[in-house]
C-alpha cells in the first residue's frame, strides 16, 4: 500500500514539474526605430510574458504546497531560487521595455 501511495505521489510531483514551464522572455522592439504598431505588439508580448510568468510562479507555489513536509530543504531552496530568478527576470523585462518606450517617445517629440 505504501508503495502505491509513494508511486502516486511521485507521479503527481512529476506532473506538477511538467506543468511548471518557465516562459521565455519576449523579443523587445527597438523604441528608437520602431513604429507605433511594433511598440503595441511589443507591449502585448510583454503583458503575455508577465501573465505566463505569474502562472509559472503560481505553479511553483502549488508545487511547494503539494510537497509540504516531504520537501527537503535543498528542494525548497532550489524551488525558491527558481521563483526569485523568475521575478527578477520579469522585472528586468518590464524595465527594459519601459526604456524602449522612453526611446520611442523621445524620437516622436
Amino acid at each position: 500500500m505504501k508503495l502505491i501511495v509513494g508511486l502516486f505521489f511521485l507521479l503527481a510531483t512529476n506532473q506538477v514539474l511538467a506543468e511548471c514551464a518557465r516562459p521565455a522572455a519576449p523579443q523587445l522592439p527597438d523604441g528608437g526605430s520602431s513604429d507605433l504598431e511594433t511598440m503595441v505588439e511589443g507591449q502585448k508580448a510583454v503583458k503575455a510574458y508577465v501573465a505566463e510568468t505569474e502562472a509559472y510562479l503560481d505553479c511553483l507555489n502549488e508545487e511547494g504546497a503539494a510537497a509540504a513536509e516531504e520537501e527537503t530543504p535543498e528542494e525548497q531552496h532550489a524551488r525558491l531560487k527558481l521563483h526569485n530568478q523568475a521575478v527578477d527576470d520579469m522585472d528586468a523585462v518590464a524595465a527594459a521595455f519601459n526604456e524602449e518606450i522612453r526611446a520611442y517617445k523621445a524620437k516622436s517629440q
